[in-house]
C-alpha cells in the first residue's frame, strides 16, 4: 500500500483523471493500492443522486459534476480529502463492510484527539452530537469499478465554514456542519494526516 500526500492545491479535474488512470492500472494489476491525501481550492462537486434544489448559491464557487456516491458537497483549504484506491479483490469483497472500515477509521481518528463521533442511521457521514443535534464533520462517498474502490472521504480540519452556505450539503441543513477545530481543538494538518495513515493502516494492513 502506497501513500501519496499533495502539498499544494489540487485541480479536481485533474485528480479525477490520475485516480481514473490509477484504478484502470490497479485492474490490470499494473498498479498497487494508493491512498492519497489531498487538498482542493473552494468548489462545489455533486454526485448522480443529487437535487438541484441543493444548490443554494451556485456562483458562489466551481460547481463540479463527480462519479462518486452522495449528494452536494463543499471541499476547500482546511479541509483534509482522502481517495482510498483499494483493490477489494485481495481482501473481502464486500462493500458494506468496507465502508464500515471508513467510518471507524475517521471515528478513531477524533477520538485520539479527544473527539468523541458517530455514524447516523438517517444520513451518510460522520457527526459530532451537540445539544440533541448532528454535526457533520465527515463526508463519505465512494465508488467501486470491478471490485477496485476509488473516491473516498474528506475530513473538515479548520476550513471555513461559511462556505457551506451556498449548499445543502448531502440534503442537511448547512447550519449543522463542524469541524476540528470548531469544536476547539487546534491541531496541525501533519499530526491529523499521520493518525489518519496509522488507522488506515490498522484497519486495512492488519
Amino acid at each position: 500500500m502506497e501513500f501519496k500526500i499533495s502539498k499544494e492545491l489540487e485541480d479536481y479535474r485533474n485528480s479525477i483523471n490520475f485516480m481514473d488512470s490509477h484504478v484502470n492500472n490497479m485492474i490490470s494489476n499494473k498498479k498497487e493500492d494508493l491512498i492519497w491525501l489531498l487538498e482542493y481550492p473552494n468548489i462545489y462537486t455533486y454526485g448522480p443522486l443529487s437535487k438541484k434544489k441543493d444548490l443554494l448559491e451556485p456562483e458562489k464557487f466551481p460547481v463540479i459534476p463527480s462519479e462518486r456516491g452522495g449528494q452536494y458537497t463543499y471541499h476547500g483549504p482546511g479541509q483534509r480529502v482522502v481517495y482510498l484506491m483499494i483493490n477489494l479483490r485481495k481482501k473481502s469483497k464486500d462493500i458494506k463492510k468496507f465502508i464500515f472500515l471508513i467510518e471507524n477509521i475517521i471515528i478513531e481518528s477524533l477520538s485520539r484527539i479527544g473527539l468523541k463521533a458517530e455514524t447516523s442511521n438517517e444520513h451518510h457521514g460522520i457527526f459530532i452530537e451537540k445539544e440533541n443535534e448532528l454535526y457533520k464533520i465527515a463526508s463519505i462517498g465512494m465508488k467501486f469499478k470491478k471490485w477496485i474502490s476509488f473516491h473516498g472521504f474528506s475530513l473538515n480540519i479548520d476550513p471555513h465554514l461559511e462556505n457551506y452556505k451556498g449548499i445543502r450539503p448531502c440534503g442537511l441543513n448547512n447550519n449543522l456542519v463542524t469541524s476540528i477545530k470548531n469544536e476547539g481543538i487546534t491541531i496541525e494538518k501533519k499530526i491529523i494526516d499521520d493518525i489518519l495513515i496509522d488507522e488506515i493502516k490498522n484497519h486495512f494492513l492488519k
